[in-house]
């Protein structure tokens, strides 16, 4: 029998997915653990998967999703043939609920519970002003939290899919050759994981070098070494991720921080220029002043959607 109180939540992205168990009410989830999407069809074998290792009997679920949700139906942006609606999934795992949010959302829902958190550059985050939280990952995420008669109201958002316009003549090449064979220049287009492989194939593209595949590990490995190749890889995704946090930070006001998440980020940190990565941010002329008082925060945090998730929980 499932137990009234305990709570599945997970962290459903586009290569991973994480789940925990929390009780109603609490939000420090327990057994997380990661499961690769690629062993299962879908969430219909991925939950039952971790159900089973854990012996648990949660009652209900509540799922972080990257992805937009329409009529009832839940796409995954960057996982194919993974859509569902709610009701069915609940059905066919054993559960009485399931309520889904925007993997973003759920940060935003994360951000006043926890404090595993890097300052990236000067300046503080103002208490009770509205925050941003966005970041790389297999896609680019993007939500809002605003805070408003002594509560935080999560504003979802599908920023990432804005289009990205070139800073420089070296950018608009790059991003002619991406725009050529996707269409259209979004921000997640390059401000992903995989943006730092398309980056590199289109600089292959246009300097006649190698275009073979190579991972975005591989490229910040190589950067490492001090392939210049590979730096300027680098360089022009931070570069792109400034601009568009900084977008991001006009486009809510953040005073009260703009929060950096995903998995990207913290894996290829220690190739971050700082002062150029805040320049960058804050030039959005007339409004430099502004953006630059608004702090930039790294996520630290292991499962902080899962935390954003049991807050959602705990409203019941």
């Amino acid at each position: 029998m499932a137990s009234s109180d305990l709570v599945l939540v997970a962290d459903v992205g586009g290569t991973n997915s994480r789940f925990g168990l929390v009780r109603a009410g609490t939000l420090r989830p327990q057994g997380v653990e990661d499961l690769a999407n690629d062993g299962f069809a879908g969430l219909h074998e991925s939950i039952p998967a971790y159900i089973g290792r854990t012996g648990a009997r949660p009652a209900r679920a509540v799922l972080a999703i990257a992805g937009p949700i329409k009529d009832g139906l839940v796409h995954l942006t960057n996982r194919r043939g993974w859509s569902f609606r709610p009701d069915e999934l609940a059905r066919r795992t054993g559960l009485a609920r399931v309520d889904v949010v925007n993997d973003f959302a759920a940060l935003a829902e994360a951000l006043p519970y926890i404090d595993e958190l890097r300052p990236l550059g000067p300046g503080a985050p103002r208490p009770d002003a509205t925050k941003v939280v966005l970041g790389p990952g297999t896609g680019l995420g993007v939500a809002g939290l605003v805070h408003r008669d002594g509560a935080w109201i999560v504003v979802p958002s599908e920023g990432g899919h804005i289009e990205l316009a070139p800073a420089s003549d070296r950018e608009a090449a790059i991003f002619a050759v991406m725009k050529k064979e996707f269409g259209r220049v979004s921000a997640e287009l390059v401000v992903s994981g995989e943006g730092l492989e398309r980056i590199d194939r289109a600089i292959g593209l246009l300097d006649g070098l190698d275009t073979a595949h190579r991972e975005g590990s591989a490229i910040s490995d190589a950067a490492r070494a001090g392939d210049p190749r590979s730096r300027e890889v680098l360089q022009i995704f931070f570069d792109a991720l400034a601009r568009f946090a900084g977008d991001m930070a006009l486009t809510f006001v953040a005073r009260g921080g703009v929060y950096l998440g995903g998995g990207v980020l913290p894996k290829t940190l220690d190739l971050l220029d700082m002062d150029r990565f805040r320049a960058i941010f804050a030039a959005k002329r007339p409004h430099e002043r502004l953006v630059s008082q608004m702090a930039t925060v790294l996520i630290t945090a292991k499962a902080p959607a899962l935390t954003g998730c049991a807050a959602i929980a705990a409203r019941g």
